[in-house]
């Protein structure tokens, strides 16, 4: 099932009042974290495509999870970004719902680049990729602490390794964020 599929389901003349209502209750349900157990392995997993590079070599695998999960983690993101960004995230943090926050980060540092001196350069490092070296009972405890009312739904979602299917091989996703 794609977005386009609840779109198109929730703009049916006859049925989309009904679906709506459903969709959202469903939703909900999830977010309350109860899913049943013997489902959130697959509801939480997705599959697996690997992309080749245009140089050659591969990127990452990335994962397409299931559409149903996506809508509920997009309602938790936004109730958990506009909760936390003024007083967590701001004044340092640009990224999270800061109107043209990435932008700006970009305009600054180019008329910055712009000013130096011709014998000064500017560097940006990455010695870690932050997005892998996250563990999931941090993450668990963070939300508790500052978001108790995602508690249950983050639960759900990492109480138990999720299946991620890349062709016929089965990986299960223990560690790190979804």
């Amino acid at each position: 099932m794609r977005p386009q599929h609840l779109k198109d389901m929730m703009l049916c003349r006859e049925s989309g009042t009904d679906f709506l209502g459903a969709l959202s209750g469903f939703t909900n349900v999830v977010l309350a974290g109860l899913c049943p157990k013997e489902a959130t392995p697959f509801f939480f997993g997705g599959r697996l495509l690997a992309m080749n590079k245009k140089s050659g070599g591969g990127h990452p695998t990335i994962a397409v999870n299931v559409t149903l999960q996506c809508l509920a983690s997009k309602c938790a993101n936004t109730h958990g970004a506009a909760r936390m960004a003024p007083p967590l995230f701001g004044p340092r943090q640009l990224g999270v719902r800061i109107r043209g926050g990435c932008e700006a980060v970009i305009n600054s540092a180019r008329r910055y680049l712009q000013s130096l001196a011709p014998d000064h350069i500017m560097v940006k490092l990455d010695f870690a990729n932050a997005f892998n070296s996250l563990h999931r009972s941090d993450m668990l405890l963070s939300v508790r602490d500052r978001l108790p009312e995602l508690y249950a739904f983050c639960l759900s979602s990492f109480s138990q390794p999720s299946f991620l299917y890349f062709g016929s091989q089965v990986i299960l996703s223990q560690e790190g964020p979804q």
